[in-house]
């Protein structure tokens, strides 16, 4: 479950449930956890940390601040801890391009995840709805742009529940999406939308299934424990002045360079 393939899955499960809805989310900082349950070569890997995440209009920031090993020794989550610069890692995604970037305060570095298609390409359904400005016409097209490589999907409600203190509805979301020349994609997304912060997610769970077994692959449960609305800071959103773009995500991780 690479940066990318995880940018475009979270994109499908946040934006449709969005479409055509007459209230934005607000903007709003959150904490909470997050664990992966990661296939790598296929052997199983769990992993989990605490994060914060902010939002406003169409970006979104998630900070990891901690990483370990859950259910194993202190050892290991000593060498998991090593694997992000002290002061953790920011991850932002910019809903309006589809792309991602992630710096280390530490090591004063940031590597760029570009959209998943070319500048050109259509836009993620959520950007196409709000770029639509209500004209329900421009929206269904602009849906079908978005969903061209997409072979089916469904969602689905499958109740209301009270989840981290918020009246919730929850969704269950699937997708298979083939692009020319590369596997095939299988996503299945479970997210409990807060009926009080206009739909915003407040437990989200995203499983992406393998092409083949050693695949890169697994599920990720994001779960926001305190969610409060507040006006971030728009500078909050952008790469901090001084800091160096590397070519790998690397470049990002571990202790501050010398």
């Amino acid at each position: 479950m690479n940066l990318r393939a995880l940018a475009v899955a979270a994109t499908f499960a946040l934006g449709l449930p969005l479409l055509g809805a007459g209230e934005s989310i607000p903007g709003l900082r959150a904490n909470g956890t997050i664990v992966v349950q990661a296939n790598l070569q296929g052997q199983p890997v769990n992993i989990g940390g605490t994060v914060a995440l902010f939002h406003k209009n169409a970006a979104y920031r998630l900070d990891l601040l901690s990483l370990g090993f859950p259910g194993t020794n202190g050892d290991l989550s000593a060498l998991a801890s090593s694997l992000i610069a002290p002061g953790g890692i920011s991850v932002v995604y910019d809903g309006t391009t589809g792309s991602t970037i992630a710096w280390s305060s530490a090591n004063h570095s940031y590597y760029v995840v570009a959209a998943p298609r070319a500048a050109a390409a259509p836009a993620s359904p959520a950007t196409v709805a709000a770029a639509a400005g209500g004209d329900p016409l421009s929206a269904l097209a602009g849906v079908a742009s978005a969903l061209r490589d997409v072979q089916s999907a469904t969602i689905q409600l499958v109740g209301h529940s009270v989840v981290n203190g918020h009246p919730t509805t929850g969704l269950d979301v699937q997708m298979k999406r083939q692009i020319p020349g590369k596997p095939a994609e299988n996503y299945h997304a479970q997210l409990a939308l807060a009926d009080d912060l206009a739909g915003f997610p407040v437990q989200l769970t995203l499983q992406s299934v393998p092409a083949t077994a050693s695949a890169l692959g697994g599920t990720m449960k994001l779960d926001l424990t305190s969610v409060q609305p507040d006006n971030p800071d728009d500078a909050m959103f952008r790469v901090p002045a001084g800091y160096a773009r590397v070519d790998s995500p690397s470049g990002i991780l571990g202790h501050a360079l010398p």
